[in-house]
């Protein structure tokens, strides 16, 4: 099964939608603006990093609308670094340390996207570590672990949000009324179609119950959430 690499996934997202020959005017353009520099100011913890724009590399600037879509695409949070669980790299220091050297600055305000379970328990699936630079963009810092099964991506389609669940549930009550009727080849199409209607019925109430009653929430629901019981 091929793997994923968020890294590449977020590059794609952003890219998809600025013309790639664009793409450093138009992100210079950002941190040129005026309003940026009253944001400085703010003493609190959306406070962003200042850094230099041209020793930034470009293909490591995210706008949160990006990371947003990869996050509900692989059911992922972006949350502060402060409730992260997971073991770093033993090198982050020195990464964070030279990347405070070039922009002559002290980065703050870390930001982490990964799975759930790494706010929770110690795992080594892929995390990303960012800054905040202003406008709701992020700087990506590091990345460090395995990349992701691209059947995550599937195996987390219906919980992105109320629609896909209610479809998916509809798609396995075909699957299970074509059994039936391989099971018991006399069953009448009318007769199909009443045993479809209770499935529909039957697994609506089995999906929805069972998500809600393990206190799980839709992916567009979580990705920034910053409680455990999602």
């Amino acid at each position: 099964m091929e793997k994923v690499n968020l890294y590449k996934q977020l590059l794609s997202e952003r890219n998809s939608s600025i013309e790639s020959k664009n793409i450093d005017n138009f992100l210079k353009s950002i941190f040129e603006r005026k309003d940026i520099k009253q944001t400085l100011n703010k003493k609190n913890t959306d406070s962003f990093n200042q850094l230099d724009f041209d020793k930034m590399e470009t293909k490591n600037i995210f706008h949160l609308k990006n990371i947003e879509k990869i996050c509900i695409k692989y059911r992922l949070r972006f949350l502060d670094s402060n409730l992260f669980k997971g073991d770093y790299p033993k090198n982050i220091s020195n990464i964070i340390s030279d990347i405070e050297n070039l922009h002559k600055t002290k980065l703050k305000n870390f930001m982490i996207m990964a799975p759930s379970k790494l706010f929770k328990i110690k795992s080594p699936d892929d995390p990303l570590l960012f800054v905040p630079i202003g406008n709701d963009y992020y700087y990506l810092i590091h990345k460090w672990g395995n990349e992701f099964n691209n059947l995550r991506k599937i195996l987390v389609l219906p919980f992105k949000n109320i629609d896909n669940l209610t479809i998916f549930s509809i798609l396995v009550s075909v699957v299970f009324a074509f059994i039936g009727k391989l099971i018991f080849p006399d069953m009448s199409m009318s007769e199909v179609f009443i045993l479809f209607l209770f499935l529909v019925k039957g697994f609506i109430f089995i999906f929805f119950y069972t998500f809600f009653l393990t206190r799980k929430n839709f992916n567009e629901s979580i990705w920034n959430s910053k409680y455990d019981s999602f």
